[in-house]
């Protein structure tokens, strides 16, 4: 097993790496709200259906308004698992309705709906067709 320990792209007191190092503790992370600006915010949901409509909100409303940032340039979301009700698989289904819907130009592939100015990430090689072949639309 390779466990990360070096932080790159946060600083050290970064409320994300000290939640995460909290975490990878078996500690109960602090999730009270911090009450100014910062880098980590704990969203609550009782069921995946209001998981994803706080998600859709904070990708599409709240972190915009908040922090001036472009949802579709500047936002991505991550999630530890494809399948499920806040699964990637759901997750990318609602913030492309959101976001950037199909229109008049777009193609079906491995069972999704592409649209322009959708984000795709390659997740893996097959080298026997000549290389990329699974692609994941992400947020």
């Amino acid at each position: 097993m390779v466990r990360l320990t070096e932080v790159f792209r946060q600083a050290a007191q970064s409320r994300i790496i000290t939640t995460a190092h909290r975490i990878n503790q078996g500690l109960i992370p602090d999730l009270s709200s911090p009450g100014i600006a910062t880098d980590f915010y704990f969203v609550q949901a009782e069921d995946p259906e209001i998981a994803v409509q706080r998600i859709v909100e904070l990708v599409k409303i709240r972190i915009p308004k908040r922090f001036g940032f472009d949802p579709i340039r500047d936002i991505q979301v991550l999630c530890p698992m494809n399948r499920g009700g806040v699964g990637a698989r759901s997750l990318n289904i609602a913030l492309q309705a959101a976001l950037n819907p199909a229109g008049e130009q777009k193609v079906e592939r491995f069972g999704w709906i592409f649209a322009p100015g959708d984000k795709v990430m390659q997740i893996q090689n097959d080298y026997e067709q000549g290389g990329l072949q699974r692609r994941h639309r992400i947020r």
